[in-house]
C-alpha cells in the first residue's frame, strides 16, 4: 500500500510540473462538484453566470460547500485566476486538498469502498459511518467522499459531538468513484493555483481588495421556525451571524470588490441588504433538502451583487 501511495504521489508532482510547462494548453472543462452539499449551487449555475463579473483579479469563496460556482468559472467559463477557497467544515476543506495534491491514491480508496458498498449497501453504510475516523487525511476523505455519496441527500450534519450522524440514502446504484471528474477537479485546483483552508469567512476576507470577486453562499436564514437546518459544521449560523455578514458585505463595498451573495428570501434578509435593493434578483429554485418532494419546489431565494450585472 505504501509503495502505491508513494507512485501515486509521484504521478501528482509529474502533472503539476506538465501544468506549469504546459499551462497555456491546459483544457479544464468538464469539471463539476465532487461532493452533494445541502445549499449547493448548480441549480442556479444558469443564474449566476448573468451576474459574473467581466473581469476580476482573483476569486474569494469563503463558504466553499460544493464549489459549484469555483468549477463554473474555471471549467464552463474556462476563466483564469487565483482562487481563496475556504471553509469553516474542516472535513471539507481536507477533502479539497486531498483531491488537489493526492488524487491518484484517493482513487484507489473510493474504488474500494465502491466495490464493498456494492457488495451490502445496508450493512456497508452503517459500518462506514460508525467506525472511528481513519488517522490519515486520505483515508478520512475516501471515507468522507464514499458516505456523502451514498447519505441521505448527500447531506452534513453532526450531532453535538462533531460525529456525522445522517441516516442512509436511498440511491440504487451511487456512483462512488467519479475518477475522471475528480482528476480533472484535481488539475483546476492545482492550475489556478487555489489556496484552500480551514477558515470562517470574517478572516478569509482580510486581504480581499478593490476588482477581486467574492462570492457570498452562507447557511441560509430560515425561512420557517422548521426550516433551520445550518449543520454544516457543529456551530450554528443565527441571525447575528446574518447580520456580521451583511456590515462585512458593505464593507466589502467600501472596498471596492465585487461581492456576489445568495441567501433565502426573508423579510430579515431583504432588510440587511436594503442599500443593495436595486441590485437584489429573485430566482425561483427547489430545495433537494426537505424529505417530503412535494415540499422542494415553489421556493425563492435572492441573488444580491453591489456591481451591475
Amino acid at each position: 500500500m505504501h509503495r502505491n501511495r508513494n507512485l501515486g504521489s509521484q504521478h501528482t508532482k509529474n502533472l503539476d510540473k506538465q501544468l506549469q510547462d504546459y499551462s497555456h494548453l491546459v483544457d479544464l472543462r468538464d469539471c463539476y462538484p465532487f461532493v452533494k452539499w445541502a445549499g449547493g449551487k448548480s441549480q442556479l449555475v444558469p443564474e449566476l453566470d448573468l451576474m459574473i463579473p467581466s473581469k476580476f483579479n482573483r476569486y474569494f469563496e469563503p463558504f466553499l460547500g460544493g464549489g459549484a460556482m469555483f468549477f463554473h468559472l474555471i471549467s464552463d467559463r474556462n476563466m483564469r485566476f487565483t482562487a481563496y477557497l475556504s471553509d469553516i467544515n474542516a472535513e471539507l476543506i481536507t477533502a479539497y486538498k486531498v483531491v488537489k495534491n493526492n488524487v491518484i491514491e484517493l482513487i484507489e480508496l473510493l474504488k474500494r469502498h465502491q466495490r464493498e458498498y456494492n457488495k451490502n449497501p445496508l450493512e456497508y453504510y452503517y459500518k462506514l459511518r460508525d467506525e472511528i475516523k481513519p488517522v490519515t487525511e486520505i483515508d478520512r476523505t475516501a471515507r468522507f467522499i464514499a458516505l456523502n455519496k451514498t447519505c441521505f441527500n448527500g447531506l452534513y450534519r453532526v450531532n453535538r459531538n462533531g460525529i456525522f450522524n445522517v441516516p442512509m440514502g436511498r440511491y440504487k446504484n451511487p456512483l462512488i468513484c467519479d475518477a475522471s471528474n475528480l482528476e480533472n477537479i484535481s488539475k483546476a485546483l492545482r492550475y489556478s493555483k487555489a489556496a484552500i483552508k480551514v477558515s470562517d469567512y470574517k478572516n478569509a476576507l482580510v486581504e480581499a481588495e478593490e476588482d477581486d470577486f467574492v462570492y457570498l453562499d452562507p447557511p441560509y436564514h430560515p425561512t420557517s421556525s422548521t426550516a433551520n437546518f445550518t449543520g454544516y459544521s457543529d456551530n450554528g449560523f443565527g441571525d447575528n451571524d446574518q447580520l456580521q455578514l451583511a456590515k462585512l458585505f458593505v464593507e466589502l463595498n467600501n472596498r471596492k470588490c465585487n461581492v456576489l451573495l445568495s441567501n433565502s428570501d426573508t423579510p430579515l434578509i431583504r432588510k440587511l441588504y436594503s442599500d443593495f435593493s436595486s441590485r437584489i434578483k429573485e430566482v425561483n429554485v427547489s430545495r433537494v433538502i426537505n424529505c417530503k418532494a412535494s415540499r422542494r419546489s415553489g421556493h425563492k431565494e435572492l441573488l444580491i451583487s453591489n456591481y451591475a450585472s
